[in-house]
């Protein structure tokens, strides 16, 4: 009797396993590809889709995050346009205590030199202050800068 049933479960741990493996999918490494589009977008290369950020832009996406992109660039620039006029050549005390000559080539009196932010002229104050500059010379540098 025991090798009756023996027999009864080898034949069915043999009808599992058989069954088991006609239901489960096989996994294969040599599944076909239906899409061979391989490329690779990024927003510093052009060429194909625009990038917006994370994603894909939608149409008209990519002008207004460049104009906005230009407006936050531009923030902060609060200088003016004013005549430039003819810089004459000066003299500033070197750091070693020996005198430097500079000479500023002259412009168009027609062209326009854009004034720097407050925060540029403040830098440069500081500069020639902690630098020692006289207080003419440092007059004279900060008009040619436009700073008041």
């Amino acid at each position: 009797m025991s090798s009756k049933l023996m027999l009864a479960l080898f034949v069915t741990a043999v009808l599992m396993t058989s069954i088991a493996a006609v239901t489960i999918p096989a996994a294969s490494a040599l599944t076909s590809r239906t899409s061979f589009n391989d490329n690779h977008y990024t927003a510093l290369y052009p060429g194909g889709p625009r990038i917006c950020g994370d994603h894909i832009c939608a149409p008209g996406e990519y002008d207004k995050m460049q104009q906005e992109l230009a407006k936050a660039q531009m923030r902060g620039k609060t200088g003016t346009t004013m005549p430039s006029t003819p810089t004459p050549t000066t003299t500033m005390p070197a750091m070693n205590g020996t005198s430097t000559t500079t000479t500023m080539p002259a412009t168009n009196s027609t062209s326009t030199t854009t004034m720097p932010a407050m925060s540029v002229c403040q830098t440069v104050k500081t500069d020639l202050v902690n630098a020692g500059i006289s207080s003419t010379v440092m007059a004279k540098v900060m008009a040619d800068l436009g700073c008041s």
